[in-house]
């Protein structure tokens, strides 16, 4: 059997989904976030997927509480992906080319910032799209 990596890419659904307790995958993400801590996974995420985080906490929970999970992650030990020329270039040579319709820059973007950095995996609520080798991260049953 093949072995993980330790670093995964943390996507804004299932950020959404630990922090809305009334989520209806809010026990899944609780769970990947334990097994996270206890594996000593290396976490990451990028300042878009913040942001859109940010916004949705805004907008569907409260302002305060948008404001603490900034906080939070900016006090975790979840490592922050900042994007530079090549990146952007990247994700839109990838949304250009692909065939179908329903990949967005953001998913391109973030599989871009995983794929450069040797992260294999996405975790993810939403569907992934096969870009650069990036599967998405399932528990160990």
């Amino acid at each position: 059997m093949a072995t993980q990596t330790k670093k995964v890419f943390i996507a804004s659904s299932l950020f959404l989904g630990f922090i809305d307790r009334a989520h209806p995958k809010h026990e899944q993400a609780a769970a990947y976030f334990r097994y996270f801590a206890q594996e000593e996974y290396r976490l990451f995420t990028d300042i878009g997927t913040v942001l859109t985080t940010y916004n949705q906490i805004y907008k569907d929970i409260s302002p305060s509480l948008g404001k603490d999970f900034l906080r939070t992650i900016f006090m975790s030990n979840i490592n922050i992906v900042y994007l530079e020329e090549s990146d952007t270039k990247t994700a839109l040579k990838a949304l250009v080319g692909f065939q179908s319709t329903d990949l967005t820059f953001q998913q391109a973007l973030i599989a871009v910032l995983a794929a450069r950095r040797s992260i294999s995996y996405i975790c993810t609520f939403d569907y992934l799209h096969s870009l650069f080798g990036i599967s998405a991260f399932y528990l160990p049953l």
